[in-house]
C-alpha cells in the first residue's frame, strides 16, 4: 500500500527561530489584537523558508499554524487539521493554490482562504476562478507581517 506525502512543513531552517519583535508595530497593538489561542492556520508554499517563517509568525501570535509544501499534501492536512484559514502561495508545482483554497472550501465551507503571489500569471489564474464562482483574497509577496496579521484578523 502506498502512502500519499502530505509535506508538511515543520521548523526546516537551522538555526534559532526567527525575532519578530520589531515588525511592523508595536507590541502593545500587536497584543491587543492576539488571536484567541485555537485558530487554526493552514500555510501552503513549495518555498520552505517562507512557509515556516510565516507558521513562526502566526505560532507567536496565538494560532494553531502547520504548513504544506505542496497542494495535494494541504487538501490532505486539512482533512486531519480541520482548518479555520488557508494561507497559500498561489502558483505551487502539481495543484495551484487556488484549486487548493477551492478544493478545502468544499470540505470546509466555513474555512477562510488567503492566497498570495509574487508572479504576474496569478491574475489569470484569479479571473478564471472568478469565472467558475470562486473569490479569494489576495495578498502580494513579499509579505509584511503586520499586513498579514491584519487580513488574518478582518
Amino acid at each position: 500500500m502506498m502512502q500519499a506525502s502530505i509535506g508538511i512543513v515543520f521548523p526546516l531552517h537551522a538555526g534559532p527561530p526567527p525575532d519578530f519583535r520589531n515588525f511592523d508595530g508595536d507590541a502593545d497593538s500587536r497584543e491587543s489584537a492576539r488571536k484567541v489561542p485555537g485558530t487554526r492556520v493552514i500555510v501552503v508554499d513549495d518555498e520552505t523558508r517562507i512557509a515556516s517563517t510565516l507558521v513562526e509568525i502566526l505560532k507567536g501570535e496565538g494560532y494553531e499554524a502547520m504548513a504544506a509544501s505542496t497542494g495535494d499534501g494541504a487538501i490532505e492536512l486539512a482533512r486531519i487539521f480541520n482548518p479555520e484559514i488557508v494561507l497559500s502561495d498561489v502558483i505551487l508545482p502539481g495543484l495551484n493554490g487556488i484549486e487548493v483554497g477551492i478544493q478545502i472550501s468544499a470540505l470546509f465551507p466555513k474555512c477562510r482562504v488567503i492566497l498570495f503571489s509574487g508572479q504576474a500569471a496569478t491574475l489569470d489564474l484569479l479571473k478564471d476562478a472568478r469565472r467558475r464562482g470562486h473569490e479569494f483574497e489576495i495578498l502580494a509577496k513579499p509579505i509584511k507581517p503586520a499586513a498579514l496579521l491584519d487580513v488574518i484578523r478582518r
